[in-house]
Protein backbone atom coordinates (compact mmCIF):
# COMPACT_ATOMS: atom_id res chain seq x y z
CA UNK A 1 0.00 0.00 0.00
CA UNK A 2 1.37 3.39 -0.98
CA UNK A 3 2.19 5.86 1.70
CA UNK A 4 -0.34 8.70 2.04
CA UNK A 5 1.08 12.00 3.21
CA UNK A 6 -0.67 14.78 5.08
CA UNK A 7 -0.66 16.75 1.85
CA UNK A 8 -2.41 13.85 0.07
CA UNK A 9 -5.08 13.73 2.80
CA UNK A 10 -5.70 17.43 2.28
CA UNK A 11 -6.27 16.93 -1.45
CA UNK A 12 -8.55 13.93 -0.80
CA UNK A 13 -10.69 15.98 1.61
CA UNK A 14 -10.79 18.87 -0.86
CA UNK A 15 -11.80 16.54 -3.72
CA UNK A 16 -14.54 14.90 -1.61
CA UNK A 17 -16.00 18.32 -0.92
CA UNK A 18 -16.79 18.66 -4.65
CA UNK A 19 -19.03 15.58 -5.43
CA UNK A 20 -20.03 16.18 -9.08
CA UNK A 21 -17.88 16.00 -12.19
CA UNK A 22 -18.65 19.65 -12.98
CA UNK A 23 -17.48 20.78 -9.54
CA UNK A 24 -14.33 18.70 -9.80
CA UNK A 25 -13.51 20.06 -13.24
CA UNK A 26 -13.98 23.58 -11.94
CA UNK A 27 -11.71 22.84 -8.97
CA UNK A 28 -9.10 21.39 -11.33
CA UNK A 29 -9.16 24.53 -13.50
CA UNK A 30 -8.89 26.77 -10.44
CA UNK A 31 -5.92 24.83 -9.08
CA UNK A 32 -4.25 24.91 -12.50
CA UNK A 33 -4.79 28.67 -12.74
CA UNK A 34 -3.35 29.28 -9.26
CA UNK A 35 -0.33 27.10 -10.05
CA UNK A 36 0.22 29.04 -13.27
CA UNK A 37 0.09 32.37 -11.42
CA UNK A 38 2.66 31.17 -8.87
CA UNK A 39 4.92 29.95 -11.67
CA UNK A 40 4.73 33.31 -13.44
CA UNK A 41 5.47 35.23 -10.22
CA UNK A 42 8.43 32.99 -9.48
CA UNK A 43 9.75 33.50 -13.01
CA UNK A 44 9.34 37.27 -12.76
CA UNK A 45 11.20 37.27 -9.46
CA UNK A 46 14.03 35.30 -11.06
CA UNK A 47 14.18 37.65 -14.05
CA UNK A 48 14.23 40.71 -11.79
CA UNK A 49 17.01 39.21 -9.69
CA UNK A 50 19.07 38.60 -12.84
CA UNK A 51 18.50 42.04 -14.34
CA UNK A 52 21.67 44.07 -14.83
CA UNK A 53 22.06 47.25 -12.77
CA UNK A 54 20.48 50.42 -14.14
CA UNK A 55 23.81 52.23 -13.78
CA UNK A 56 26.71 50.04 -14.99
CA UNK A 57 29.34 51.49 -12.60
CA UNK A 58 27.61 53.95 -10.32
CA UNK A 59 30.35 55.09 -7.93
CA UNK A 60 33.76 54.27 -6.52
CA UNK A 61 33.97 50.44 -6.34
CA UNK A 62 30.74 50.15 -8.31
CA UNK A 63 28.21 49.84 -5.49
CA UNK A 64 27.36 50.92 -1.94
CA UNK A 65 29.13 47.92 -0.41
CA UNK A 66 32.30 48.71 -2.41
CA UNK A 67 32.55 45.11 -3.63
CA UNK A 68 34.07 45.99 -7.01
CA UNK A 69 31.75 43.42 -8.57
CA UNK A 70 30.27 43.83 -12.04
CA UNK A 71 27.26 42.09 -13.56
CA UNK A 72 29.06 42.04 -16.90
CA UNK A 73 31.73 39.86 -18.49
CA UNK A 74 34.92 41.91 -18.86
CA UNK A 75 37.42 42.26 -21.69
CA UNK A 76 38.84 38.98 -22.96
CA UNK A 77 41.90 40.53 -24.63
CA UNK A 78 44.21 43.50 -24.12
CA UNK A 79 43.09 45.15 -27.38
CA UNK A 80 43.03 48.96 -27.07
CA UNK A 81 39.68 50.42 -28.08
CA UNK A 82 40.71 54.04 -27.57
CA UNK A 83 42.59 56.36 -25.25
CA UNK A 84 41.58 59.84 -24.13
CA UNK A 85 44.37 62.31 -23.36
CA UNK A 86 44.29 65.26 -20.96
CA UNK A 87 47.08 67.51 -19.63
CA UNK A 88 47.55 65.95 -16.19
CA UNK A 89 47.61 62.59 -14.42
CA UNK A 90 44.40 60.72 -13.61
CA UNK A 91 44.01 59.23 -10.14
CA UNK A 92 40.21 59.53 -9.99
CA UNK A 93 38.45 56.26 -10.84
CA UNK A 94 35.79 56.28 -13.59
CA UNK A 95 32.03 55.95 -13.26
CA UNK A 96 29.81 54.77 -16.13
CA UNK A 97 26.31 56.12 -16.84
CA UNK A 98 23.42 54.12 -18.39
CA UNK A 99 24.02 55.79 -21.78
CA UNK A 100 27.68 54.69 -21.69
CA UNK A 101 29.14 58.09 -20.80
CA UNK A 102 32.33 57.75 -18.75
CA UNK A 103 32.99 60.31 -16.00
CA UNK A 104 36.31 60.88 -14.23
CA UNK A 105 38.11 63.67 -12.42
CA UNK A 106 41.65 64.97 -12.71
CA UNK A 107 44.25 66.99 -10.85
CA UNK A 108 43.58 69.80 -13.34
CA UNK A 109 40.33 70.38 -11.42
CA UNK A 110 38.04 69.14 -14.17
CA UNK A 111 35.33 66.52 -14.24
CA UNK A 112 35.42 64.98 -17.72
CA UNK A 113 32.55 63.37 -19.58
CA UNK A 114 33.64 61.10 -22.43
CA UNK A 115 31.38 59.43 -24.98
CA UNK A 116 31.52 55.61 -25.39
CA UNK A 117 33.48 56.10 -28.63
CA UNK A 118 36.21 58.03 -26.83
CA UNK A 119 35.28 61.53 -27.95
CA UNK A 120 34.90 64.48 -25.61
CA UNK A 121 31.38 65.21 -24.41
CA UNK A 122 32.04 68.04 -21.94
CA UNK A 123 34.26 69.11 -19.06
CA UNK A 124 33.24 70.86 -15.85
CA UNK A 125 35.81 73.05 -14.10
CA UNK A 126 35.96 72.94 -10.30
CA UNK A 127 38.07 75.28 -8.18
CA UNK A 128 40.89 72.83 -7.43
CA UNK A 129 42.14 69.28 -7.97
CA UNK A 130 39.70 66.38 -8.25
CA UNK A 131 41.20 63.12 -7.01
CA UNK A 132 37.92 61.70 -5.70
CA UNK A 133 35.79 59.52 -7.94
CA UNK A 134 32.38 60.61 -9.24
CA UNK A 135 29.07 59.06 -8.21
CA UNK A 136 25.97 58.97 -10.42
CA UNK A 137 22.46 59.41 -9.01
CA UNK A 138 19.45 57.53 -10.35
CA UNK A 139 18.35 60.68 -12.20
CA UNK A 140 21.76 61.00 -13.90
CA UNK A 141 23.13 63.75 -11.64
CA UNK A 142 26.90 63.45 -11.12
CA UNK A 143 28.35 64.14 -7.66
CA UNK A 144 32.04 64.97 -7.21
CA UNK A 145 34.14 66.51 -4.44
CA UNK A 146 37.22 68.70 -4.88
CA UNK A 147 40.17 70.10 -2.97
CA UNK A 148 38.36 73.45 -3.14
CA UNK A 149 36.24 72.16 -0.19
CA UNK A 150 33.10 71.84 -2.30
CA UNK A 151 30.82 68.97 -3.24
CA UNK A 152 29.34 69.54 -6.69
CA UNK A 153 26.11 68.24 -8.20
CA UNK A 154 26.31 68.41 -11.99
CA UNK A 155 23.62 67.67 -14.55
CA UNK A 156 24.19 65.04 -17.30
CA UNK A 157 24.80 67.88 -19.78
CA UNK A 158 27.59 69.35 -17.64
CA UNK A 159 25.76 72.21 -15.91
CA UNK A 160 26.12 73.00 -12.19
CA UNK A 161 23.07 72.01 -10.18
CA UNK A 162 24.26 72.96 -6.68
CA UNK A 163 27.36 73.10 -4.51
CA UNK A 164 27.84 72.38 -0.81
CA UNK A 165 30.87 73.87 0.96
CA UNK A 166 32.53 72.05 3.88
CA UNK A 167 35.40 72.92 6.22
CA UNK A 168 38.15 70.92 4.51
CA UNK A 169 39.31 69.46 1.22
CA UNK A 170 37.29 66.54 -0.17
CA UNK A 171 39.30 63.50 -1.18
CA UNK A 172 36.56 61.06 -0.19
CA UNK A 173 34.56 59.60 -3.08
CA UNK A 174 30.84 60.05 -2.56
CA UNK A 175 28.40 57.17 -2.07
CA UNK A 176 24.90 57.88 -3.35
CA UNK A 177 21.58 56.19 -2.54
CA UNK A 178 18.07 56.92 -3.81
CA UNK A 179 17.70 59.77 -1.31
CA UNK A 180 21.09 60.76 0.16
CA UNK A 181 24.74 61.50 -0.55
CA UNK A 182 27.54 60.39 1.81
CA UNK A 183 31.13 61.68 1.80
CA UNK A 184 33.97 62.62 4.14
CA UNK A 185 36.32 65.57 4.42
CA UNK A 186 39.65 66.36 6.04
CA UNK A 187 37.76 68.56 8.49
CA UNK A 188 37.20 65.20 10.30
CA UNK A 189 33.53 65.09 9.32
CA UNK A 190 31.25 62.70 7.48
CA UNK A 191 28.51 64.63 5.68
CA UNK A 192 25.16 63.22 4.62
CA UNK A 193 23.18 65.44 2.25
CA UNK A 194 19.78 65.23 0.64
CA UNK A 195 19.96 65.00 -3.14
CA UNK A 196 18.98 68.66 -3.44
CA UNK A 197 22.10 69.68 -1.51
CA UNK A 198 20.76 70.17 2.03
CA UNK A 199 22.51 68.84 5.13
CA UNK A 200 20.70 65.78 6.49
CA UNK A 201 23.15 64.95 9.30
CA UNK A 202 26.88 64.83 9.97
CA UNK A 203 29.25 62.88 12.18
CA UNK A 204 32.47 64.21 13.70
CA UNK A 205 35.43 61.82 13.83
CA UNK A 206 38.85 62.21 15.49
CA UNK A 207 40.89 62.55 12.28
CA UNK A 208 40.60 63.19 8.55
CA UNK A 209 38.22 61.18 6.41
CA UNK A 210 39.55 60.53 2.94
CA UNK A 211 38.04 57.06 2.50
CA UNK A 212 34.66 56.58 0.87
CA UNK A 213 31.89 55.44 3.25
CA UNK A 214 30.30 52.03 2.59
CA UNK A 215 26.66 51.21 3.34
CA UNK A 216 25.09 47.94 4.45
CA UNK A 217 21.57 46.99 3.38
CA UNK A 218 20.07 47.92 6.78
CA UNK A 219 21.35 51.48 6.39
CA UNK A 220 24.44 51.06 8.58
CA UNK A 221 27.24 53.38 7.43
CA UNK A 222 30.84 52.21 7.78
CA UNK A 223 33.27 55.07 8.13
CA UNK A 224 37.07 54.72 8.12
CA UNK A 225 39.26 57.58 9.33
CA UNK A 226 43.00 58.00 8.81
CA UNK A 227 43.92 57.21 12.43
CA UNK A 228 42.81 53.63 11.74
CA UNK A 229 39.41 53.79 13.47
CA UNK A 230 36.48 52.03 11.80
CA UNK A 231 33.05 53.36 12.81
CA UNK A 232 29.62 51.78 12.39
CA UNK A 233 26.88 54.41 12.31
CA UNK A 234 23.12 53.99 12.25
CA UNK A 235 21.15 55.36 9.32
CA UNK A 236 20.54 58.58 11.29
CA UNK A 237 24.17 59.06 12.35
CA UNK A 238 24.27 57.49 15.82
CA UNK A 239 27.48 55.60 16.50
CA UNK A 240 26.92 51.86 17.06
CA UNK A 241 30.57 51.04 17.71
CA UNK A 242 34.12 52.06 16.87
CA UNK A 243 37.11 49.74 16.42
CA UNK A 244 40.77 50.65 15.93
CA UNK A 245 41.96 48.23 13.26
CA UNK A 246 45.43 49.53 12.42
CA UNK A 247 48.21 51.94 13.13
CA UNK A 248 46.68 54.39 10.69
CA UNK A 249 45.84 54.91 7.05
CA UNK A 250 47.45 58.28 6.45
CA UNK A 251 47.38 59.18 2.76
CA UNK A 252 45.52 55.92 2.17
CA UNK A 253 42.40 55.74 0.05
CA UNK A 254 41.52 52.31 1.41
CA UNK A 255 37.78 52.30 2.02
CA UNK A 256 35.68 49.66 3.76
CA UNK A 257 34.08 46.92 1.68
CA UNK A 258 31.28 44.69 2.94
CA UNK A 259 30.80 40.98 2.30
CA UNK A 260 27.44 39.32 1.75
CA UNK A 261 27.38 38.20 5.40
CA UNK A 262 28.01 41.73 6.67
CA UNK A 263 31.73 41.27 7.40
CA UNK A 264 33.65 44.52 6.80
CA UNK A 265 37.13 44.45 5.23
CA UNK A 266 39.68 47.30 5.43
CA UNK A 267 43.35 47.78 4.62
CA UNK A 268 45.92 49.55 6.80
CA UNK A 269 49.29 51.27 6.55
CA UNK A 270 50.72 48.52 8.72
CA UNK A 271 50.11 46.04 5.88
CA UNK A 272 47.07 44.30 7.27
CA UNK A 273 43.74 43.41 5.80
CA UNK A 274 41.34 43.24 8.73
CA UNK A 275 37.99 41.43 8.71
CA UNK A 276 35.54 42.91 11.21
CA UNK A 277 32.27 41.27 12.21
CA UNK A 278 29.02 43.28 12.13
CA UNK A 279 29.21 43.60 15.93
CA UNK A 280 32.62 45.32 15.76
CA UNK A 281 34.80 42.41 16.87
CA UNK A 282 37.78 41.37 14.75
CA UNK A 283 37.17 38.14 12.85
CA UNK A 284 40.71 37.78 11.47
CA UNK A 285 43.51 39.68 9.83
CA UNK A 286 46.33 38.90 7.41
CA UNK A 287 49.63 40.75 7.21
CA UNK A 288 51.31 41.45 3.87
CA UNK A 289 54.30 43.27 5.35
CA UNK A 290 53.65 46.43 3.34
CA UNK A 291 50.88 49.03 3.30
CA UNK A 292 47.49 48.09 1.85
CA UNK A 293 46.07 51.27 0.32
CA UNK A 294 43.48 49.75 -1.99
CA UNK A 295 39.88 48.90 -1.18
CA UNK A 296 39.43 45.10 -1.10
CA UNK A 297 37.18 43.62 -3.77
CA UNK A 298 34.77 40.83 -2.91
CA UNK A 299 33.98 38.18 -5.53
CA UNK A 300 30.59 36.51 -5.79
CA UNK A 301 31.88 33.45 -3.92
CA UNK A 302 33.08 35.66 -1.05
CA UNK A 303 36.78 35.66 -1.98
CA UNK A 304 38.51 38.88 -0.89
CA UNK A 305 40.96 40.33 -3.45
CA UNK A 306 43.41 43.14 -2.68
CA UNK A 307 46.81 44.49 -3.60
CA UNK A 308 49.73 45.53 -1.41
CA UNK A 309 52.74 47.82 -1.60
CA UNK A 310 54.82 44.63 -1.67
CA UNK A 311 53.76 44.29 -5.32
CA UNK A 312 51.42 41.31 -4.88
CA UNK A 313 47.71 40.87 -5.48
CA UNK A 314 46.14 38.42 -3.03
CA UNK A 315 42.95 36.33 -3.04
CA UNK A 316 41.88 35.21 0.43
CA UNK A 317 38.93 32.97 1.23
CA UNK A 318 36.34 34.19 3.78
CA UNK A 319 37.69 31.69 6.33
CA UNK A 320 41.13 33.38 6.05
CA UNK A 321 42.88 30.87 3.80
CA UNK A 322 45.11 32.06 0.98
CA UNK A 323 43.60 31.11 -2.36
CA UNK A 324 46.40 32.50 -4.50
CA UNK A 325 48.84 35.39 -4.89
CA UNK A 326 49.92 37.15 -8.07
CA UNK A 327 53.11 39.20 -8.42
CA UNK A 328 53.22 42.49 -10.30
CA UNK A 329 56.40 44.48 -10.87
CA UNK A 330 55.72 47.26 -8.35
CA UNK A 331 53.40 48.43 -5.58
CA UNK A 332 49.64 48.10 -6.01
CA UNK A 333 47.31 50.90 -4.91
CA UNK A 334 44.59 50.37 -7.53
CA UNK A 335 41.47 48.66 -6.15
CA UNK A 336 40.48 45.52 -8.07
CA UNK A 337 37.30 45.05 -10.12
CA UNK A 338 35.73 41.60 -10.58
CA UNK A 339 33.64 40.67 -13.61
CA UNK A 340 30.72 38.23 -13.90
CA UNK A 341 33.09 35.31 -14.60
CA UNK A 342 35.35 36.06 -11.63
CA UNK A 343 38.15 37.65 -13.67
CA UNK A 344 40.00 40.32 -11.68
CA UNK A 345 41.17 43.60 -13.23
CA UNK A 346 43.69 45.69 -11.29
CA UNK A 347 46.34 48.30 -12.00
CA UNK A 348 49.89 48.55 -10.66
CA UNK A 349 52.49 51.30 -10.35
CA UNK A 350 54.49 49.34 -12.94
CA UNK A 351 52.06 50.94 -15.42
CA UNK A 352 50.20 47.77 -16.27
CA UNK A 353 46.55 46.85 -16.05
CA UNK A 354 46.37 43.15 -15.21
CA UNK A 355 43.53 40.77 -16.02
CA UNK A 356 43.85 37.81 -13.65
CA UNK A 357 41.79 34.65 -13.98
CA UNK A 358 39.73 33.46 -11.02
CA UNK A 359 42.41 30.81 -10.32
CA UNK A 360 45.18 33.43 -10.06
CA UNK A 361 46.80 32.96 -13.47
CA UNK A 362 47.45 35.83 -15.88
CA UNK A 363 44.82 36.30 -18.56
CA UNK A 364 46.40 39.35 -20.16
CA UNK A 365 48.08 42.65 -19.30
CA UNK A 366 48.07 46.09 -20.89
CA UNK A 367 51.03 48.46 -20.56
CA UNK A 368 50.57 52.21 -20.08
CA UNK A 369 53.37 54.76 -19.74
CA UNK A 370 52.68 55.77 -16.16
CA UNK A 371 51.80 54.35 -12.75
CA UNK A 372 48.17 53.30 -12.32
CA UNK A 373 46.62 54.51 -9.06
CA UNK A 374 43.09 54.71 -10.45
CA UNK A 375 40.76 51.74 -10.12
CA UNK A 376 39.16 50.10 -13.17
CA UNK A 377 35.48 50.20 -14.10
CA UNK A 378 33.70 47.61 -16.28
CA UNK A 379 31.22 48.69 -18.94
CA UNK A 380 28.16 46.73 -20.14
CA UNK A 381 29.99 45.65 -23.32
CA UNK A 382 32.95 44.40 -21.27
CA UNK A 383 35.19 47.38 -21.93
CA UNK A 384 37.59 48.12 -19.07
CA UNK A 385 38.16 51.81 -18.31
CA UNK A 386 41.25 52.85 -16.37
CA UNK A 387 43.12 56.10 -15.78
CA UNK A 388 46.92 56.37 -15.68
CA UNK A 389 49.52 58.85 -14.51
CA UNK A 390 50.54 59.17 -18.17
CA UNK A 391 47.55 61.54 -18.58
CA UNK A 392 45.33 59.05 -20.43
CA UNK A 393 42.05 57.30 -19.79
CA UNK A 394 42.16 53.94 -21.54
CA UNK A 395 39.29 51.86 -22.91
CA UNK A 396 40.47 48.26 -23.27
CA UNK A 397 38.76 45.27 -24.77
CA UNK A 398 37.16 46.68 -27.91
CA UNK A 399 37.79 45.50 -31.45
CA UNK A 400 37.90 48.89 -33.16
CA UNK A 401 41.17 50.43 -34.36
CA UNK A 402 43.20 52.02 -31.56
CA UNK A 403 42.86 55.79 -31.47
CA UNK A 404 43.93 58.62 -29.23
CA UNK A 405 41.16 61.16 -28.77
CA UNK A 406 42.21 64.82 -28.60
CA UNK A 407 42.27 66.55 -25.26
CA UNK A 408 40.10 69.54 -24.43
CA UNK A 409 41.29 72.99 -25.38
CA UNK A 410 42.51 75.10 -22.48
Amino acid sequence: MSKITKKSHAYIRMWAFYPTKWHRRRLFLCLTFVSLIFAILFQLKTIQADEPPKIPWQMFRGDLRHTGQSAYKGAQTDALKWSFKIDTRITSSPAIAPDGTIYFGSVDGRLYAVNPDGTAKWAFQAGNEITASPAIGNDGTIYIGSRDKKMYAITPDGKPKWTFTVGGIILSSAAVTSDALYFGSDDNTLYVLTLDGKLKWKFSAKSNIIASPALWKDGTVYLYEINGALHALSSDGVEKWVKRVGTGVYDSYSSPSIGSDGTVYVGTDSGRIVAVKPDGSVKWYVNTGKAVHCTPAIAEDGTIIFGSYNGFVYAVLPECKLKWSFKTNNWVESSPAVDAEGTIYVGSSDGKLYAINANGTLKWSFQTKGAIESSPAIGPDGTIYIGSNDNHLYAIGGTSQATSAPMFEK
